[in-house]
């Protein structure tokens, strides 16, 4: 048995021969994040690691070669004692930048679960209370509340109602909050709302803690099917963050006892992650989740830190890979009722598209990957301090660079990756073939070129490499816009607005969207950015019980095109590569 060491932390455990680095660091209770799902191609799990380990296999050959004492952590296996010490911690209170607002319509509050003041008075009727004032009441604790009510002789009480039926109850008012989530592939938004007056009064955000094992929703489930505990050990660790979150809404503000509702959008897989529910179907033909449907859940069911008589609400997917954020955010957009011929657009790990006609709406999803998220990118990071968020080359040459927390920039995020690759494209740095254009680049432009990479800075740059991985997911994106509009019987050129939600946010330029082509050529309509549209569609069926239903509806309305079924999609895949 050896020793692993972590060097700050004051942390030893016991390893196994030919354990694997990743494995210890996790059950020494550290975090270590590896998008790649540990195949050891992205380079993001790496450490520094002193001591008697097996030599290096090719693949982590190729990442840490020449960086003395570096391994890769998800392939660097255990021989003997080990000293390990971690890479980009992060200070206290550090966050990633979560884009926690967005657009949407505009509703009256009509919450589902909601007070009302009961004057008892004398009541003459043999019938139960609540029966008298037409409400039901059928929870164990309720009928216990009511039992008191009547033996206490109280002449009015403070009842929270769930629709009609009474599921708290209060000799004094309460006040009643509800907790609205979105979980990402990567980030999770939260806000506390005032169920009686629907005002936000607090947003919290942060990162999905899944994201240790794997960038993306194939990789976590991969992680699933090679580990037994996969599932619980990926619902554990979201129930405990979004826990902490909530705590984090209430502070100072109320008690936990006063959430009586949270609702949750996400894709399919992170639903199914959260309820503990293996997922792994999704992934193998024909890609059937086990469930699409709204559900309602005691927050006990789902170990949810609320109000015991409160409920959970997850809401309704349309399939394995347009789940609840699309249907929520369409209905937070108004989108679904659009008159117009329109696309929506969720940019993330899966580029998540819907589009409408004639009111008609079909939705497809293609593997984008986490390159627009700034993984798997040589110097890709989150949305973070230290991050490139926008860019762009001046008359003279001069860069001009957007760094997030407005200090030294670190690495790139995924809006500034969108921003340089379309200005090296302008300046014609980069071919429409994705080739750095050494012989024909400016004179001013030369000495910033290092054999396959171009430098941002003398520390950050973009390699020949990235731009392909940019290449990729652009044209997933476009292939799955193509492709949908083709099923609708639309061209491009008819369609008239596309609507981008996600990550974006507001300060991406809509042209560089056109120039990198995650919109495919041809199209002439204006391009609106939505934010967290996710969110906005779980605030607003918080707040108004209709908007449940509309997107029980909607989700039931969408015509969903598997794209992998489909024998053209290479076809126009490769077409869509070049920019």
């Amino acid at each position: 048995m050896s020793k692993i060491t972590f060097k700050g932390y004051g942390i030893e455990i016991d390893a196994k021969d030919g354990e694997k680095l990743s494995e210890c660091i996790r059950r020494a209770g550290l975090k270590i994040e590896t998008p790649c799902n540990g195949i050891g191609t992205c380079g993001k799990c790496r450490v520094i690691a002193r001591g008697d380990m097996y030599p290096p296999n090719e693949a982590e050959k190729k990442i840490i070669e020449g960086q003395e004492n570096v391994r890769l952590s998800c392939q660097a296996r255990v021989k003997g004692d080990v000293e390990v010490e971690l890479f980009n911690i992060k200070p206290a209170g550090s966050e990633m930048k979560t884009i926690n607002r967005g657009y949407s319509i505009e509703v009256p509050v009509d919450a589902r679960i909601r007070g009302l003041e009961i004057e008892c008075g004398e009541q003459l009727s043999s019938s139960p209370q609540f029966n008298v004032f037409g409400l039901g009441a059928s929870r164990p604790g309720i009928l216990r509340k009511m039992g008191g009510i009547e033996r206490d002789k109280l002449s009015n009480f403070h009842a929270v109602l769930c629709d009609n039926e009474i599921i708290d109850a209060h000799s004094e008012k309460q006040g009643i909050m509800g907790v609205s989530i979105d979980i990402g592939t990567t980030g999770l938004s939260a806000y506390l709302v005032n169920l009686e007056t629907g005002e936000v009064i607090r947003k919290v955000s942060g990162l999905n803690p899944q994201t240790e094992y794997g960038g993306d929703v194939l990789s976590r489930i991969t992680y699933i099917m090679n580990n037994e505990n996969g599932a619980p050990q990926l619902e554990e660790c979201i129930v405990k963050e979004l826990n902490s979150m909530i705590a984090k809404l209430v502070d100072g503000i109320c008690g936990l006892e006063n959430v009586y509702n949270v609702v949750i959008a996400g894709n399919t897989t992170m639903l199914h992650l959260l309820l503990g529910v293996d997922p792994v179907s999704i992934a193998r033909a024909p890609y059937r989740p086990v469930f699409l449907h709204a559900i309602d859940i005691s927050p006990a069911d789902c170990g949810m830190d609320i109000n015991e008589s409160g409920i959970v609400t997850v809401l309704p997917s349309a399939s394995g890979y347009v789940g609840a954020d699309i249907v929520s955010g369409i209905i937070a957009t108004g989108f679904n009722k659009k008159e117009n011929t329109c696309i929506f657009i969720d940019i993330g790990t899966n580029g998540e598209i819907v589009a409408i006609s004639g009111g008609n709406m079909a939705g497809t999803s293609t593997a984008a990957g986490p390159a627009l998220e700034g993984m798997n990118i040589s110097c890709g990071m989150r949305a973070e301090d230290g991050a490139i968020e926008s860019f762009k080359i001046g008359e003279n040459g001069e860069f001009e660079i957007g760094v997030i927390g407005g200090k030294g920039a670190v690495g790139i995020c995924g809006s500034g990756l969108i921003d340089i690759v379309a200005q090296l494209l302008e300046k014609e740095i980069v071919m429409k073939s994705g080739k750095f254009n050494s012989k024909g680049m400016d004179e001013k432009f030369v000495s910033r070129l290092d054999g396959k990479k171009f430098k941002i800075t003398d520390e950050v740059f973009i390699s020949q490499g990235d731009i392909r991985q940019i290449q990729l997911a652009k044209g997933a994106i476009a292939t799955g816009v193509t492709m949908l509009l083709k099923e609708l019987g639309i061209g491009i050129e008819e369609v008239e607005e596309a609507v981008i939600a996600g990550a974006f946010g507001y300060h991406l330029d809509p042209e560089n969207i056109k120039t990198v082509g995650l919109i495919p050529k041809g199209f002439k309509g204006d391009i609106n950015f939505v934010g967290n549209s996710s969110i906005e569609g779980a605030r607003l069926s918080l707040i108004n019980r209709s908007l449940l239903e509309d997107m029980k509806r909607e989700a039931q309305n969408i015509s969903v095109l598997e794209l992998s079924t489909r024998a053209e999609f290479q076809d126009y895949f490769i077409k869509e590569l070049r920019f």
